[in-house]
This record gives structure tokens, sequence and C-alpha cells, in this order.
């Protein structure tokens, strides 16, 4: 029987830098967004880095470790529906990496700020119009009007979600007492959170970091070449 003592690792080294570094450049963008002036350039910086990461996740996604392929927590409506049952009581379900309604917010979130960042390549400064996105002189002035009134919009619908994620994540360590911070940072997960009891640790499948590093390098030139294109 799993002890409570007993840890696997569920999360690779990319999976949790995507997690924490995608915290801090929203955060940073979000407020030099605010700022604006000087502090634009930081904000542009920012939403590239944003973008690339974003494109790495979506990749990871498809060939990365176990856990963090979406075909392992993608589990459909009913399966999401069935683990909002599951909050209502104080044990279990125990997953290994996401669960349904966490894989469905992950999912989620990834490209409601991708949608954000896109807006963002394309979007004018409206107070002074000295400040455009990369993109916006490769549109028609229509189009730069709509994507800087989605972008400046659609920042209330992303803290909403970062919002409704943090009160899951509150909740699962109040009610549940079922702490889902420290395996992000630590990558690892009580075996008795993970698995039902009796049950033997699950085999997981860890993808090297060079492929990490691959992927995310050309993430970065596709990102590189994107801004390059509006030069």
């Amino acid at each position: 029987m799993a002890g409570k003592n007993d840890k696997i690792l569920v999360w690779d080294v990319p999976v949790r830098l995507f997690h924490w570094l995608l915290v801090i450049l929203m955060a940073t963008s979000y407020f030099s967004g605010r700022a604006k002036g000087d502090w634009m350039q930081l904000h542009f910086w920012s939403g590239y880095a944003i973008l690339t990461l974003l494109l790495f996740r979506i990749v990871w996604g498809f060939v990365g470790s176990s856990t963090a392929r979406f075909s392992h927590f993608l589990k459909g409506p009913a399966a999401a529906l069935t683990h909002v049952g599951h909050l209502f009581r104080k044990e279990g379900p125990r997953d290994v990496g996401h669960n349904p309604m966490g894989g469905a917010m992950v999912v989620v979130l990834i490209f409601a700020v991708l949608a954000q960042v896109v807006a963002g390549l394309f979007a004018a400064d409206t107070d002074t119009g000295m400040v455009n996105g990369p993109l916006a002189l490769k549109v028609a002035d229509k189009w730069v009007d709509r994507a800087t009134a989605f972008h400046a919009w659609w920042i209330n619908v992303l803290l909403i979600l970062v919002a409704v994620h943090v009160a899951a994540v509150a909740l699962y360590l109040v009610w549940k007492r079922h702490n889902l911070i420290g395996p992000m940072i630590t990558g690892r997960k009580r075996l008795d959170q993970a698995v039902e009891p009796g049950e033997p640790a699950p085999r997981l499948r860890f993808a090297s970091g060079r492929l990490a590093m691959s992927v995310l390098l050309a993430c970065a030139a596709l990102v590189y070449f994107i801004v390059r294109a509006g030069g």
C-alpha cells in the first residue's frame, strides 16, 4: 500500500519551467502594458517570449513526456463533468497528472493566451499611434482596429480564467488536502494521491531534455521570423 511519504515523478522539467515562466511573463506583460510608455518595449519582448512558450507547449503536448501529452489528460466532457462531482467529496479522485477538469482548463488557458498574443501582433497603441505590433502594418486598418479592441478586451477574460484556475488550486489544497503547487515545483507527487490504494506506481515515459531544447529553439526561430516579417 502506498504510504504518505512515497512519491513518484509526474512532471518533467520542461512542463514545470513552462508553467512558472508563463506565470512570470504574463504578469510582466500585464503590468508593462498598463504602464505603457518606455515599458512597451518590455511588453513586446514578453509577448514574444510567451508566444514561444505557447508554441513549445503545444508541440510538447504531442511529443513530450507521458503526463505532458494532450492524449494523457484530455478525457472529454463526460469525464470532466464526472470529476466535478468528485469535488464535493473529500476523497479522490486520484490522478497521475492533470485531472480531466484541470486538463481541459490547461487547453483553454493555452489557447486563450495564444489568442491574446496573436492579437497583440496586429494591434496598435490607440493613445499615441506610435507603438504598433510587428504585423500591424501588414493588414488593413480595420483589422488593426479589431485586433487592438480585442487585445484590450480579452485581457479581462484571461484574468477571469486565471482567477478560476487559482481558485481551483486553492480548493484542492484546502478541501481535498491535495497540494497541486508542490508537484509543479519539484515534479513529484504523493503516490497515494496519484493511484488507488494497492495499485502500483504507473510507468511513465519521460522525453529527453535534448528533444525539449530542439523544440524550444525551433519555436523561438519561428517567432523570430514572424516578428521579422513585420519589419
